[in-house]
């Protein structure tokens, strides 16, 4: 008895693990390139400009590698589909708030969305990912 119930534990948590395992397909992936906008950031009484910034982001069949200027971050991603365009959402180390892409299949352009006071970035497709 205590058998059954260890191996039907074991399927039903295997089975969590499993159901949010989605891969995106080979065509979507590659390197995507833009640019972050000019924008202005309010601290206290003063005004700065941030200058416009390159992005790249390299997208895997499960991760996603981000270059802004010279910082590079690494992360998985989860994707939502909603109305013929994917909704890639990846966590970001030490911060509560996720980095959200939104894929356009049909013209492969990917949307940044920049977090306050940062303007959405659009990327386009560049190329295919180096091989391995």
């Amino acid at each position: 008895m205590k058998c059954y119930k260890g191996l039907l534990l074991l399927l039903f948590s295997i089975s969590f693990t499993q159901l949010n395992a989605q891969a995106l397909k080979r065509k979507y992936r590659g390197i995507y390139t833009g640019q972050i906008p000019k924008y202005e950031v309010k601290m206290g009484s003063k005004t700065y400009d941030v200058n416009a910034s390159e992005i790249k982001a390299y997208l895997d069949r499960d991760s996603i590698y981000l270059e802004i200027g010279t910082s590079r971050y690494a992360s998985s991603y989860f994707i939502e589909s909603k109305e013929k365009q994917f909704i890639l959402t990846s966590p970001r180390e030490h911060s509560g708030i996720p980095e959200l892409f939104i894929l356009d299949p049909k013209t492969k352009t990917m949307i940044r969305k920049g977090l306050y006071p940062q303007p959405d970035a659009t990327l386009t497709r560049s190329g295919k990912l180096p091989r391995r």
